[in-house]
């Protein structure tokens, strides 16, 4: 529904008085007044009073936005991101009014030809959000962005790397890692346990807990209600790395960095020299999320449990923008395959006893499985106990 601004009206005669109407937007206020000259006087200051709130400067408006925001219990993080993405498109010194329909579009142009689609659309309805709260507030009659329509097909996902590239990365991270470079632990987390890289950069001493056997992400609260998990660490030398990482600081201090809370560009910098320095494509941290949740996928894991380990309340998310197109189909075949590639059932025969299959050949069975086919397996083997 639109919102009515805020409006004076008069002043109109009313018997020997004369009546001046102020609209406030969401109720009217009628106040009468004993010559014309003073009801006039006063609707001319009222609207030099709603005027000025339409030169308005767009930074101080953007300061009182964000300071509503803040209120609401938006988050520090949250909060910046509002103010880079408004103030980077936005001219702080120029007033509300200044901002007509004609501008609003040349802005979103501009906005198109240097940003990926995703990008621009997602900022169209920043800039569009603000202006929106302007209306609100009276400061301006309309949106002058109410007509832009966003243009462009959005990516889903971001590019991942193949399976022998992972490889060669995390092999070049662990080593960093021991070497002691944390941003390289940090990466290596999110390769192989699927985390945000703001949830590897708020991670404190306390949160490595049974000796580097488990991590909990987020206990203080994320990015949604469902990324507060614990994660079991299995690789031993990622565990000795963790506790030496956690060794000489005290419990609720920062595990990575020197003290101080980190951004995002701290993993972003350091993964884009190394991919260059490797020859690897160039990814970035959070495509290593998606790639945990693609490999974890075409070995056999369920939507509902790479989504459960990422931290989403939905497979919905899981499945749009983590996991690698036609990877639920595959594994999907996979089991498939290796349930009707198995030997027909025969009359027993006396043959020389074969030799009992090797370790290797049983993980490697075991992997190829689905999570159902492995319970249904491990329940056969109570029965016969």
């Amino acid at each position: 529904m639109a919102v009515k601004v805020p409006a004076v009206f008069g002043p109109y005669p009313n018997r020997d008085k004369w009546r001046v109407i102020y609209d406030q937007g969401d109720r009217r206020v009628s106040k009468c007044f004993a010559s014309r000259e003073e009801a006039q006087a006063v609707v001319e200051t009222l609207r030099a009073s709603l005027s000025s709130e339409a030169k308005r400067p767009i930074g101080l408006a953007i300061d009182e936005f964000l300071a509503m925001k803040k209120k609401q219990g938006l988050r520090e993080v949250s909060i910046k991101s509002w103010s880079d993405r408004l103030r980077s498109h936005l001219d702080d010194s120029a007033s509300l009014c200044s901002v007509q329909p004609r501008d609003a579009q040349a802005i979103y142009d501009a906005m198109t030809g240097e940003l990926a689609a995703a990008t621009h659309r997602a900022r169209l309805r920043y800039v569009r959000a603000f202006f929106s709260w302007c209306v609100e507030r009276g400061y301006i009659a309309a949106n002058p962005f109410s007509h832009v329509k966003p243009i462009g097909k959005p990516r889903r996902g971001k590019p991942q790397l193949r399976v022998d590239e992972a490889r060669v990365l995390l092999s070049h991270l662990l080593s960093e890692a021991e070497c002691g470079e944390d941003r390289a632990l940090g990466l290596s987390l999110q390769i192989l346990h699927g985390l945000r890289s703001g949830e590897v950069l708020k991670l404190k001493a306390r949160d490595i807990d049974g000796n580097g056997t488990r991590l909990c992400v987020a206990m203080e609260g994320g990015k949604t209600a469902n990324a507060t998990r614990t994660l079991r660490i299995t690789v031993p030398d990622v565990q000795a790395l963790l506790m030496r990482q956690k060794a000489a600081r005290a419990a609720d201090a920062w595990l990575f960095g020197d003290g101080h809370a980190l951004v995002n560009d701290y993993l972003w910098d350091y993964l884009t020299r190394v991919c260059k320095r490797l020859g690897l494509p160039h990814v970035c941290p959070h495509s290593l999320r998606g790639m945990h949740a693609t490999f974890a996928v075409q070995d056999g894991a369920s939507a509902e449990h790479v989504a459960a380990v990422l931290g989403h309340g939905s497979t919905e998310i899981t499945r749009r923008h983590y996991i690698a197109p036609g990877s639920e189909h595959d594994a999907q075949a996979r089991s498939v395959a290796t349930l009707l590639m198995q030997p027909a059932e025969s009359p027993p025969q006396t043959a020389e006893p074969t030799a009992e299959p090797s370790a290797e050949a049983l993980r490697n069975l075991l992997r190829a499985m689905s999570p159902a086919e492995r319970a249904a397996l491990l329940a056969s083997v109570e029965d016969k106990r």
